[in-house]
């Protein structure tokens, strides 16, 4: 069993208790921030490969990433080792932009 050692800043947010917005409006902005930072860094083909792999070979459809974010997170790392972080990150940071809110505090 992998367990996460780190606080991830991606869930912090998303299941943060001062969050104004409902939460599936929070839901669909994140989908949009990572399907977006997926496609930036990844391309779209292989963000669909992902999705795909994730399905097939774990049972997680991408419609429960919301509700399973922090199996999707080990999930990320597991398939892209450091890079897992790293996508999180910019993820988090998009989904700040999309809320409007500054992602350096």
């Amino acid at each position: 069993m992998v367990t996460q050692i780190t606080t991830s800043p991606l869930l912090e947010l998303v299941t943060s208790t001062t969050l104004r917005a409902e939460r599936k409006d929070i839901d669909r902005l994140l989908m949009e921030s990572l399907d977006d930072v997926l496609a930036d860094l990844l391309g779209k083909r292989v963000r669909e490969a992902f999705y795909d792999h994730m399905e097939r070979n774990y049972y997680f459809a991408r419609d429960e990433i919301p509700k399973r974010l922090d199996d999707f997170l080990l999930l990320l790392e597991r398939t892209f080792g450091k890079s897992g972080k790293t996508i999180e990150k910019a993820v988090a940071k998009r989904l700040y932009a999309k809320l409007g809110w500054d992602s350096s505090t």
